[in-house]
């Protein structure tokens, strides 16, 4: 039902009111499978550097060292472990694995809003664009644009300092926007000239 090329609206009897839209994103697939092959490498790592203790221990000393190990990267799931006599022996758990991967980039969207006023494609690019505000709130708290966590404790302070960081992020949208041909037109990866935070950096000096 989850088609990459569009969103797949479905609504249940038993729920009326409430649509779903299917979506599939082969990117965000992607980036999950890349995500989990890491994770799985690091602890398989870390797992080969315990599995022969250099000097002799419990199965239960063994058994809390491997336990915080899986726990590291939340990994644990991929794996099937035994320990005996001292020794680790584990393997990657495939089918846990391939579970996982077959929901690779799909998610799903539940709306009330009714379809003569928005349709299930704008629902969806609506939340989509919450990525927007996301990344809004990252630029408040990083070096972009400096404003450190301040404690306030009349309302007029908090009201001046919450308008403070919204202007500051208006301004620099403003600019993203300006410079955005520039940055279209710049290379790729360590090759591009030009940055957000390198113009920035530009105009200080």
């Amino acid at each position: 039902m989850f088609d990459k090329d569009r969103v797949v609206e479905v609504t249940l009897p038993d729920v009326p009111g409430i649509r779903y839209g299917l979506c599939s994103t082969p990117h965000r697939a992607e980036r999950s499978r890349k995500t989990r092959a890491e994770l799985i490498r690091k602890t398989s790592a870390l797992l080969a550097e315990v599995a022969v203790p250099k000097r002799k221990t419990s199965d239960g000393q063994l058994g809390v060292r491997i336990g915080k190990i899986l726990n590291k990267y939340k990994a644990g799931k991929y794996f099937n472990t035994e320990i005996k006599d001292g020794r680790l022996l584990f393997s990657i758990n495939q089918a846990a694995v391939d579970a996982e991967e077959a929901y690779d980039g799909l998610y799903v969207i539940r709306t009330d809003v009714k379809p003569e006023h928005m349709t299930i494609e704008e629902a969806v690019g609506h939340y989509r664009s919450l990525v927007q505000v996301e990344q809004a709130f990252r630029n408040l708290k990083s070096p972009q644009l400096e404003i450190r966590p301040i404690y306030h404790k009349t309302d007029d302070r908090i009201d001046c300092h919450v308008f403070i960081c919204m202007l500051s992020y208006y301004l620099l949208w403003h600019w993203k926007q300006r410079l955005q041909p520039l940055f279209e037109e710049d290379g790729a990866g360590r090759s591009r000239k030009y940055t957000l935070l390198s113009t920035i950096e530009r105009l200080k000096l």
